[in-house]
């Protein structure tokens, strides 16, 4: 009873689940995603550094201002000259009278007699005698003789440098040699201007170097949404697949619930024995739990779906598990994926980053010349000798770095081999595994065309077998044995298209094409649309006891096209496969003969009481 209660609530809640396509599924993945969002971000700083290395084309201007408080103002002591000057005040004031004397004698002399000459000439003109123009003479000079007037003029003149040396020797001795050029708290103010004009392309090799490393982010993002994307479209068809064995299950019930009435009936009429009977009840048993870990593993898969597209679990799938039956040729496939494989175009980027570190490291060997200006903007606490402003050129030139910049080269050249070798054995790496891709998808659509004929001639032996068992021509045991067979071939049909979708999908994450997935399989028929077809009622057998419902194919959707990313390892969870790394770590699935029991097995997590959508 409880069995039927869970089976119940489960088929309730997938009528009520939200369909989904594949394109919507990988929408909401780009958009939801954490880790799509967290690469995004890596672009986006990528980007803001390459925006860094232009800026430093351009001269930066700077402001500073700073307040400073030292321990005592800074002085200019001159005390050793004040101490020279007065000493040479005080030996002038000893000897330049004296020294001075004779000169300011011979001048007041020559000067007067100069004047007694002038006065007796135009005395003796007028007609004075000569005695009278003497006397004359003598009176214009004050009545003193030249020799008075000189020594007279001579003792003023020492007694007055004297007292000037004097004067200044005491100014000299009284003064402060001392100067103040900082106080103790002072301010200053500057805008200042650089501009390196030759760095020996270092800063064209930074600026290269990070514009490349948005190119390196992008396919890093690349690489990371196409393995997240290989991901939800693994978990996707996973769903897909989990809901047709659901589907294709709940039919083997109904036509094993059906036979079991029969066989009661028949039992009744002593048609049968009790075992056929018995046998039965034993399969429906079986169908029913089959039935139960289907619902467990949809729940499971549609639970880790709705993980990666951070949404409510009420979805359900509606693309088919249906692979393109037109797809392009292996060689084309790969030379598609040397082309845009998201990792192959990481690397090459790298390569051209570590060409600008050779070149970075070889501007070393030049000369680094800049411009320069500041200005003070205030002036007020500047000393003597800091000018106001200044402008003028700077070249520095490393002329020994004791090996060092040769070092550094060598060491970008060798990381440049090593990019390039990756990058050869990377481009092995994928041809290999879309090679593998490549043969895995073919496999599993060979497998498919043997399962056709495998499948009808199934179907057949099943009706035959329950037609004659209705009229008394075979047992109980041929009906279930038939039923059973063909349950396992429609399980093995489905895992087969599985694989081939999963493979296909692998060649589209090889060439960085699983964004697409959804557009090349839009022309898909929605699995609704097919269900209206499937669902009807067998036509009842011209017996006393109805026949049972035909078995439903599974869905067939229209071609679509083109190619390629990461299979999975089983129906309900894939982790993705790093295709430099590990071209090989695939699985391929296998269709087995097993009961209608086995399923695609969900991912590890816990059961929940109740299936959920």
């Amino acid at each position: 009873m409880k069995k039927c209660v869970i089976l119940g609530i489960a088929a309730s809640a997938a009528v009520f689940a939200a369909p989904i396509s594949l394109s919507d599924a990988i929408a909401m993945a780009k958009a939801n995603n954490s880790q799509i969002k967290a690469e995004r971000a890596k672009v986006e700083m990528a980007e803001s550094g390459q925006t860094e290395a232009r800026s430093r084309f351009m001269p930066q201007l700077s402001l500073t201002a700073s307040v400073t408080k030292i321990n005592d103002p800074i002085y200019i002591d001159l005390g050793e000259i004040q101490q020279g000057l007065s000493g040479l005040a005080g030996g002038l004031a000893s000897v330049g009278p004296a020294a001075v004397y004779s000169k300011a004698y011979i001048d007041a002399y020559n000067k007067a007699q100069a004047g007694y000459a002038q006065a007796y000439q135009g005395a003796l003109l007028q007609g004075m005698s000569e005695e009278a123009a003497a006397d004359f003479a003598t009176q214009k000079l004050g009545g003193k003789s030249a020799k008075e007037i000189a020594q007279e003029s001579a003792d003023q003149y020492e007694a007055d440098t004297k007292q000037k040396l004097d004067g200044a020797k005491s100014q000299i001795d009284d003064a402060d040699f001392r100067m103040k050029v900082q106080d103790d708290v002072f301010f200053n103010a500057r805008l200042t201007a650089i501009w390196p004009i030759f760095t020996g392309l270092k800063i064209y090799s930074a600026y290269d170097a990070a514009k490349e490393n948005v190119n390196a982010k992008k396919a890093a993002f690349d690489m990371a949404q196409n393995t997240i994307l290989m991901d939800v479209a693994t978990k996707y068809f996973t769903l897909r697949l989990a809901e047709e064995l659901t589907v294709l299950r709940e039919s083997t019930k109904k036509n094993l619930e059906e036979h079991l009435a029969r066989s009661k009936k028949l039992e009744e009429g002593g048609q049968i024995s009790k075992a056929e009977r018995l046998r039965a009840e034993v399969a429906l048993a079986e169908a029913e739990n089959a039935l139960e870990d289907s619902y467990r593993d949809q729940t499971l898969a549609r639970l880790a779906l709705a993980s990666l597209l951070h949404t409510d679990t009420n979805i359900t799938a509606i693309t088919p598990v249906l692979a393109p039956e037109q797809t392009l040729a292996m060689d084309e496939f790969k030379q598609l994926a040397m082309d845009r494989h998201p990792g192959l175009r990481q690397l090459r980027t790298e390569r051209k980053r570590s060409q600008d570190a050779v070149s970075a490291a070889r501007a070393d060997y030049y000369p680094t010349v800049a411009l320069f200006a500041y200005k003070e903007l205030y002036t007020r606490d500047l000393t003597l000798l800091e000018p106001d402003w200044a402008v003028g050129a700077k070249m520095q030139w490393d002329l020994f770095k004791g090996g060092e910049t040769r070092s550094k080269v060598s060491n970008a050249k060798a990381l440049d081999r090593s990019l390039s070798s990756m990058e050869e054995q990377t481009m092995d790496n994928i041809g290999l595994l879309v090679e593998k891709r490549w043969r895995e998808m073919e496999h599993a659509k060979s497998r498919l065309e043997s399962l056709k004929k495998t499948r009808e001639l199934a179907e057949e032996a099943h009706r035959s077998q329950t037609l004659a068992y209705e009229a008394g021509l075979a047992t109980g045991l041929d009906v279930v044995d038939a039923e059973l067979a063909l349950s396992r071939l429609q399980v093995a049909d489905l895992k087969a298209h599985y694989d081939a979708v999963i493979a296909w999908l692998g060649l589209l994450e090889a060439s960085g094409e699983v964004v697409n997935a959804g557009e090349m399989l839009k022309n898909v028929k929605p699995v609704e649309e097919t269900k209206v077809e499937e669902s009807k009622p067998a036509e009842p057998v011209a017996e006393p006891v109805a026949a049972p419902a035909e078995v439903p194919a599974a869905p067939v959707a229209s071609d679509s096209t083109n190619a390629a990313a990461n299979p999975s390892t089983n129906a309900a969870e894939s982790p993705s496969t790093n295709v430099i790394a590990n071209p090989e770590g695939v699985k391929q699935s296998t269709a087995e003969d097993s009961a209608p029991a086995d399923s695609a097995k969900a991912p590890e997590a816990a059961t929940p009481a109740t299936p959920a959508n």
